[in-house]
């Protein structure tokens, strides 16, 4: 997500919290645009819990879950959790998370490489940059730009327009995207022979299963020492688009954390031979289910280059 999205759907949570408070609305809080979304979240929270106090915007704060918290009577609060979509069936199942999240978030033991650290020590950049050097007809611009990791995105953006007219173009960016497919593949298998935690591996499948996908909030939580109790306060509220309506559906995390870790005895990370993904599976009577897929990925230009991330795709 980038900042502006972000900077947007801070926005719209701020909208609810008023909407919920009763409070002024701003020109901008009408042009927002997730508005919709926000009216339609705040009207089915009043419906759900007709007896709350006042509601509180957490945004961006490291020691709590949630977007918003709703004070109920007798010292009571819950936290909510919003999932707006432009689409019909978007509720925030897939992530795309920080590259190092598995290492990051403790799911192995011990002093683990992080990817990051892992193509450092192979010397990545430099391998990548060796090879967009072997062609040797871009236009001075690129040859004439001073910062080098610029230099090498421009240039692979370069090839990637010209790939489909010049051979010379197209075999370097597969040399690179086969390159560092071996460079997943060895990190996979670097990893496979770790000692892995069941306990964080079981905290990490719950938050993404519950949509908390930014590495802030799963970094946050994932150590709690109160994450049972975090998760059971929990609600988490999807705003899609049902024709030209809002839909909105509350889902209470503690009932659907319970539904899903109620189903196996254990959890673990499984690595595919071959493949640059590995999995979470569930276990229960010595059978795997397969639950999450965590794919080593570049986002931008192409593979190798630009933004590396894990994207996690629900197998459940």
């Amino acid at each position: 997500m980038g900042k502006h999205e972000r900077k947007s759907i801070d926005e719209a949570e701020q909208i609810i919290k008023k909407l919920l408070n009763s409070e002024k609305l701003s020109n901008n809080d009408f042009n927002n645009h997730w508005f919709r979304h926000a009216v339609a979240i705040a009207k089915k929270i009043k419906n759900d819990f007709k007896d709350y106090t006042h509601a509180e915007h957490l945004g961006s704060r490291y020691d709590t879950i949630g977007d918003i918290k709703l004070n109920l009577p007798k010292n009571r609060s819950i936290f909510i959790e919003t999932k707006m979509s432009d689409t019909a069936s978007g509720i925030g199942t897939k992530a795309n998370i920080s590259q190092n999240a598995l290492t990051e978030n403790l799911l192995f033991y011990g002093n683990v490489r992080s990817w990051s650290k892992f193509r450092e020590d192979r010397n990545h950049e430099q391998w990548v940059y060796g090879y967009l050097n072997e062609f040797t007809k871009y236009p001075d611009y690129l040859e004439n730009i001073d910062n080098l990791t610029k230099q090498k995105e421009e240039k692979a953006r370069f090839l990637r327009k010209l790939k489909n007219k010049n051979k010379k173009a197209k075999e370097l960016l597969d040399y690179i995207r086969e390159k560092d497919r071996k460079e997943k593949l060895d990190y996979l298998g670097y990893l496979k022979n770790k000692k892995q935690s069941p306990e964080m591996i079981n905290r990490f499948l719950t938050l993404i299963m519950l949509g908390i996908h930014t590495q802030k909030d799963i970094s946050n939580l994932i150590q709690s020492k109160n994450f049972s109790g975090e998760i059971k306060n929990l609600y988490i509220y999807y705003a899609n688009y049902s024709g030209s309506n809002i839909l909105v559906r509350k889902e209470n995390a503690r009932e659907k954390v319970g539904e899903l870790l109620g189903k196996y005895n254990k959890f673990k990370i499984i690595f595919p031979e071959n493949l640059t993904h590995c999995k979470v599976v569930g276990i229960k009577n010595k059978k795997e289910t397969p639950l999450l897929q965590i794919v080593l990925h570049w986002k931008n230009i192409a593979q190798g280059i630009k933004t590396p991330c894990l994207n996690i795709f629900d197998l459940n």
